[in-house]
């Protein structure tokens, strides 16, 4: 049976790890000096060897005859390791309940049958639920001499901290696109698989630093193509585009070609390509092109560039959670080419609906003027929207409960049942990503952990509020706040309340951040109303 290059290239011993040569370097000089400890854990990104350094580290306990600290690989312990009763993989993502890690306490007093250590490696620990972290907790306080526990996580903040302080930890980084490249060279070289050297750059690049990602691309590239695997392969395998069909249409956007950036975006789409990695690609290129203005010292405007790179970096999180990824897409770059006001050109906006006249479109004179129109504009509804807010927010403390929140916080919980959705299933998750601060008969008051998550979710606020009203049959506000905001009100509120201030009902102002279409979306066409013909 075919064995996968991620598997049949795993590591063996300490010396063959690709990267992380700090946390090589301190486990051998802790076996070779005989510092055991009961519990390790081993936190980072995925794909960068945690799982296979905790079973290296697992052999290299038992191991009877360690060279340097790596295991022999030939004593009767490193021979059993991989298969022996004594070394137990626990997968806490589905097992991660009370029972399973009882069953480990339960056991964890039996002398190991074959080997020295008995050793539990629990992967994933951070899906652990809040009374299996309380049994494993009781468990790593006082464990037998002859017991090692290797944690790994790719989320050490889910963690509870009482875990973390009694383990040795370390701290894996992502694999360099260096060291990426060398591996996957020597494994096409042991394999007999022509490659260009530059995809070797595209694979590791892509990879994020992850190892057995890229073995795995490799191994999808070796299985698609029987000659030589080229760089047009590699884009074809992974639904993207090349490098000089990226720079035109880069060049389109920043030329503000409306008609070429429509037509290259519903090519992309026929063709099957994947439009949320193009972006991911048009965000890398704009990166390298700030890079080499910036080390080049070259006297060129860097402003659009940043602008677009913000943009795209701000709504990622939207696009793959839209319902529709290319008109998303599509909206978000022709507002962004709008917002610019050198428009040569009338643009098709919806081909079933829409006929636009191509034709040249005349710049005011006075677009100064119309820039602090805009701004003016956009300042009012900045002021509207933290009008409305506030008087939400007072109105929540106004008629807060405790019954009122714990009633909420099962009707949220409930939401879970609609995350997918193609509807409405973004705007749930939105809901559910945010924590639930205060609840009151009027509404409830929700807090996201970064500003920027704020500003995204205003723009959809009474989308928010009408599909959680719909989905759980109530007749509630939704404010939304910064978790660091949160704090400063909470502190703000204890105080009044303290002084005996009282909150009383205030008749809110009327939503206007900005005209909405039945989605909560901006209306393409009025969008373009100003620089576009309809008929």
């Amino acid at each position: 049976m075919y064995q996968a290059l991620y598997r049949k290239y795993r590591p063996k011993k300490f010396d063959d790890v690709v990267g992380q040569k700090i946390v090589i370097e301190t486990l051998k000089n802790s076996i070779i000096n005989n510092k055991i400890s009961h519990a390790y854990m081993f936190f980072g990104p995925r794909g960068i060897g945690k799982t296979s350094i905790a079973k290296i580290l697992a052999k290299a306990i038992n191991c009877q005859n360690v060279e340097n600290g790596n295991p022999c690989g030939i004593c009767e312990n490193c021979k059993k390791a991989d298969s022996s009763v004594d070394i137990i993989e626990i997968d806490a993502a589905s097992n991660n309940g009370v029972d399973e890690i009882r069953e480990i306490k339960s056991k964890v007093n039996i002398v190991p049958s074959e080997l020295k250590y008995k050793v539990y490696i629990i992967d994933e620990v951070h899906m652990l639920t809040s009374g299996a972290f309380n049994a494993l907790l009781k468990t790593l306080e006082e464990p037998p001499k002859h017991v090692v526990f290797i944690l790994a996580t790719t989320d050490p903040q889910k963690v509870s901290d009482t875990i973390i302080s009694r383990c040795q930890c370390y701290s894996f980084k992502r694999i360099s696109i260096d060291d990426i490249k060398k591996r996957l060279a020597y494994v096409c070289k042991k394999e007999k698989i022509d490659i260009e050297e530059n995809v070797l750059e595209l694979i590791a690049d892509y990879s994020d630093g992850g190892l057995r990602d890229s073995l795995g691309i490799l191994d999808k590239l070796s299985s698609y193509k029987v000659e030589k695997i080229t760089e047009h392969d590699f884009y074809e395998m992974n639904d993207m585009i090349n490098f000089e069909e990226l720079k035109k249409f880069k060049k389109s956007i920043f030329d503000n070609d409306f008609n070429s950036v429509i037509l290259k975006i519903k090519e992309y789409n026929d063709n099957g390509k994947n439009l949320i990695e193009i972006m991911y690609q048009l965000i890398n290129l704009i990166k390298q092109d700030l890079i080499n203005i910036y080390i080049n010292d070259l006297d060129e405007d860097t402003n659009r560039l940043i602008n677009l790179i913000n943009l795209l970096n701000e709504k990622m999180f939207d696009i793959k959670k839209s319902g529709n990824p290319k008109i998303y897409i599509e909206i978000l770059i022709l507002n962004f080419m709008n917002q610019h006001k050198n428009i040569s050109r009338e643009i098709i906006l919806n081909e079933k609906t829409t006929k636009v006249v191509e034709e040249s479109v005349e710049i005011p004179e006075n677009s100064d003027d119309e820039e602090k129109k805009f701004q003016k504009k956009n300042e009012n509804k900045q002021n509207n929207i933290k009008e409305v807010l506030n008087v939400r927010i007072n109105n929540i403390f106004a008629t807060a409960s405790k019954t009122e929140k714990n009633n909420d916080q099962k009707l949220i919980e409930k939401l879970n049942d609609y995350v997918f959705d193609l509807n409405f299933g973004h705007i749930v998750s939105e809901i559910l990503n945010a924590k639930l601060q205060v609840s009151g008969t009027y509404g409830i008051l929700l807090s996201y952990e970064y500003d920027s998550v704020v500003d995204q979710n205003i723009k959809n606020l009474d989308k928010m509020t009408e599909i959680y009203n719909e989905l759980t049959k109530s007749n509630k506000k939704i404010a939304i706040i910064s978790d660091s905001n949160w704090k400063k009100l909470k502190k703000e509120y204890v105080s009044n309340i303290k002084n005996g201030k009282k909150y009383d009902i205030i008749e809110e102002p009327e939503l206007d951040y900005f005209s909405q279409n039945s989605h909560g979306e901006e209306n393409p066409i009025d969008m373009f109303r100003d620089i576009i013909e309809i008929k």
